[in-house]
């Protein structure tokens, strides 16, 4: 009997304590676990090993960085911003991996104050790699740098088509590029001889200096691309491009921009192989409208010195002078080619170009010597005449878009019942595309650019 009061006491003294804990839910300061405060820092030193931006934090480039070997990879969420006279670059030895989301992406960006910020005040990310180029000996120097005599870091190209500088997903690239000189610039995103494993999809490049995104050789995809904006040129692309490009969104302002593509192959030898010859599929190119007071001429899309395109299923709209300029006789030979041609348009819409909604301009190439035009069009070619074409299904069409000409809020999303959305005026994608994807434009039923993108003005 002792034995089992006992008992019974002990345990109604547990029960006791046990209660008493449970209406005590603070915990003591040195249980808390502390909060991880985002990473702030100043990149300095180029970096040699992997390393690892994390997500939320800061990182400013204080000069050109170069990741010289391992892979940088940068958390989503993270901001990364620029000095003057700064660059990310990702040499041929290294990679990237650099994936954002939807609701948090990855932010390359000014280090000046909001509201101050333009174009040029960074110089962008680079990436190289080993993929072909049309050049002699296969690999160069890519642009923007001063000096590159014996600069390993700046090479790119090699014979690796396949060669992988890494991912850059859910990015924005903002107030990027400059030009050291002419043909000497740097972009908001410079790609140099990457090859088709490369993983670019999600990014926007806004109010670039230079070009917004330019393409020197080898085989790297772009999907969902945003391009606004730019000071020179959209998509620029040469020595011998030809990657697959789907879901691409240009827009030039009236106040600045020249060209939505320009298209480069090679200026000394056109011919040399490989051709820029890229595929682009589901293309939406927005220009400043015909009050591009600014800037004397604003053209859709260029193609010169022996570069081709397969474009198909794109809007063309509010261009201020030319909508296609097939340049010099070497293009306008891709052009002229019977069956399957190395630079031709197909189920595309043009709509206000020059002020007008029944036809596209005329882009002529004169020959000039010692002031004297000594032949008006070299190519023989007329644009305005053998573009728009009722077999290629090529015409005039309102695309209707929602708000596609807005420089701080655009839509660029067809309206409901615009015959952009119509799926029998679309071709179907091949395989190695999106081949869903049966309608005319960047976007269709689905704007991929919501939530991510941004478009602010400094």
């Amino acid at each position: 009997m002792k034995r089992l009061l006992a008992s019974l006491l002990t345990l109604s003294s547990l029960t006791l304590a046990a209660g008493c804990g449970d209406d005590d839910d603070t915990k003591k300061p040195d249980d808390q676990t502390p909060v991880e405060q985002p990473e702030v820092a100043d990149v300095k030193e180029n970096i040699t090993q992997d390393t690892t931006w994390k997500a939320g934090g800061t990182y400013t480039l204080k000069k050109y960085i170069f990741v010289e070997s391992g892979t940088l990879t940068i958390e989503a969420g993270a901001t990364i911003k620029g000095d003057e006279g700064s660059a990310l670059v990702i040499t041929r030895n290294a990679k990237i991996n650099a994936v954002g989301t939807a609701e948090k992406p990855i932010v390359f960006t000014s280090s000046k104050p909001v509201g101050q910020r333009e174009g040029g005040d960074w110089g962008g990310v680079v990436l190289l790699g080993k993929a072909k180029l049309n050049v002699t000996g296969g690999e160069t120097t890519i642009e923007g740098f001063f000096s590159t005599s014996g600069n390993d870091l700046v090479k790119y190209g090699g014979q690796d088509d396949a060669h992988n500088c890494g991912t850059l997903k859910y990015a924005r690239i903002e107030f990027a590029g400059f030009e050291l000189a002419p043909n000497n610039e740097l972009n908001g995103l410079s790609v140099g001889g990457c090859g088709s494993a490369t993983n670019i999809d999600y990014v926007q490049v806004h109010q670039g200096l230079d070009d917004g995104i330019e393409m020197f050789g080898g085989t790297a995809p772009l999907k969902h691309i945003v391009i606004t904006q730019a000071d020179d040129d959209g998509l620029d692309y040469d020595l011998g491009y030809s990657g697959k490009v789907q879901f691409l969104i240009v827009q030039q302002s009236a106040a600045r921009g020249d060209r939505g593509i320009e298209a480069s192959s090679n200026k000394s030898t056109p011919t040399q192989a490989p051709i820029s010859l890229p595929e682009i599929w589901n293309a939406t190119f927005i220009g400043g409208g015909a009050s591009t007071a600014a800037n004397p001429t604003q053209e859709a899309m260029v193609f010169n010195t022996g570069a081709g395109v397969k474009l198909r299923n794109a809007i063309v709209a509010h261009w201020k002078n030319q909508a296609v300029d097939i340049d010099g006789t070497a293009s306008a030979a891709l052009f002229n080619e019977t069956g399957d041609a190395r630079l031709s348009i197909k189920n595309t819409f043009f709509w206000d170009i020059a002020g007008s909604n029944t036809g596209i301009p005329f882009a002529p190439n004169p020959v000039v010597s010692n002031g004297t035009t000594t032949d008006p069009d070299v190519t023989k070619l007329d644009e305005s005449q053998v573009i728009l074409s009722t077999a290629n299904n090529v015409r005039m069409q309102d695309p209707q878009l929602e708000a596609a000409t807005n420089l701080t809020a655009p839509n660029f999303a067809p309206r409901s019942g615009s015959v952009s959305l119509n799926a029998d005026a679309a071709l179907t994608p091949p395989s190695g595309f999106d081949t869903s994807a049966r309608f005319i434009g960047a976007i269709g039923t689905t704007d991929w650019t919501k939530g991510w993108t941004a478009y602010p003005e400094k």
